[in-house]
């Protein structure tokens, strides 16, 4: 069973929440679902967190469990009382600025009017992928920052929260666009584009037809998309391509794939995940 099913199973009970934590570390971790490819969920690697009021009976929650998800055994499980709080307020406090370099940093909308000398990304948490905390988020924009010359074309794939397009944009880019499959992460990109004063356009992918060679195509997505994807962004590349989402034992085979339009090659890397550019041949 998949961590999305399991989810949607669990949410038709009478519990606030469900939470899925991963207990690997974040270089072993499928830190992104793929759709295609659903990670399964093990009592291994994951377990599930139930935000349930003080006085609900655990015991019958756990026999629902049982028959929802179709147990052969009542599900081991761990009882935590905490006290109720002002959770608007505690999920702020869990944001902070986030400077990628002295010159761009990220920022919720809640610290909008902190002073910054240099560009700054607003970033409303959402179900967009892309607040700025992951290491490959922090790559691609540090790459940007540097390398983007004014008034380039960007076109950013798997584009998330929006946080890439909106980056590019603030760094000089004459014409971003991003391409998205899942609409509530779209919904996060506008709302954020309205944050940053922009007017990015975001598409899911079978609404996006442009035939448009961009400056620079960068896409943040699993490897394993990447090489899936490589028949639909190779052609659209008109300068660079910059890839990430990767970890360092998954380069070989993405460069392999993409030989056909560029030579890829490891720009930087952060804690087991590297960023790819590459120039077209």
């Amino acid at each position: 069973m998949d961590l999305r099913h399991v989810s949607d199973l669990l949410s038709t009970l009478d519990v606030s929440s469900v939470m899925v934590k991963d207990k690997r570390n974040e270089s072993d971790s499928n830190w992104v679902d793929d759709p295609d490819n659903p990670n399964p969920l093990s009592g291994d690697t994951h377990s599930i967190v139930l935000m349930i009021s003080g006085d609900q009976n655990v015991n019958l929650l756990m026999e629902q469990v049982q028959r929802t998800l179709d147990l052969d055994t009542l599900p081991d499980f761990v009882e935590e009382i905490f006290e109720d709080r002002d959770w608007v307020t505690y999920t702020q406090s869990q944001f902070k600025e986030i400077k990628i370099s002295d010159s761009l940093r990220i920022i919720p909308p809640w610290e909008s009017e902190s002073y910054f000398d240099g560009q700054t990304i607003i970033i409303q948490p959402g179900s967009g992928f892309g607040t700025g905390t992951h290491p490959t988020t922090q790559l691609c924009l540090r790459w940007l920052e540097i390398n983007l010359k004014r008034n380039e074309t960007v076109l950013d794939y798997g584009s998330g929260s929006g946080i890439l397009s909106i980056g590019a944009m603030k760094l000089g880019a004459g014409f971003v666009e991003g391409v998205e499959l899942d609409p509530l992460a779209i919904d996060n990109a506008k709302q954020n584009n309205e944050l940053n004063g922009l007017s990015i356009p975001f598409y899911r992918p079978d609404k996006f037809i442009s035939t448009l060679k961009y400056d620079i195509v960068i896409a943040n997505i699993l490897a394993t998309i990447l090489i899936r994807l490589a028949p639909e962004l190779g052609p659209r590349i008109g300068k660079k391509l910059v890839l990430s989402g990767i970890l360092k034992n998954q380069t070989d085979k993405v460069i392999h794939t993409y030989s056909e339009w560029v030579n890829l090659s490891i720009q930087d890397e952060m804690d087991g995940w590297v960023i790819l550019v590459g120039c077209v041949l």
